[in-house]
């Protein structure tokens, strides 16, 4: 009877610290990473920490070995942010653009265009 329940966190579970966001929407994501499949506690906290590393990469580098593509020891950037776009989606208004107010600080890092590229060529 008990299993369609959301297991309530153990003492060594803490739930991470957003900064940029407030108690009640920490609670929302905490409460959301406890109960969808996909996810899992430190999942959105994560997810943000590894897009936050990616925009801050050199212009033009994608992955940490390009030659290799990505690495399988570090976590995709684009599906952290595929991840943080459905959990902004699943969340309540308040909250959800309480996240995406932290999103569009690191998004507006993000330049999808090295310098050498950015207004030539036909693209």
């Amino acid at each position: 009877m008990r299993t369609g329940l959301p297991r309530p966190r153990g003492p060594y579970e803490k739930s991470p610290v957003i900064d940029g966001l407030p108690a009640g929407t920490l609670a929302e994501l905490a409460r959301l990473e406890r109960t969808r499949n996909y996810l899992w506690p430190g999942a959105v906290s994560e997810a943000l920490r590894t897009w936050a590393a990616h925009v801050r990469l050199p212009r033009g580098r994608t992955w940490p070995h390009q030659q290799d593509g990505p690495c399988y020891c570090c976590p995709d950037p684009w599906k952290s942010r595929e991840l943080l776009d459905r959990v902004a989606r699943a969340l309540s208004r308040r909250a959800a653009r309480e996240l995406r107010r932290v999103l569009a600080g690191h998004d507006q890092l993000w330049d999808p265009a090295p310098r050498p590229y950015r207004g030539e060529g036909p693209w």
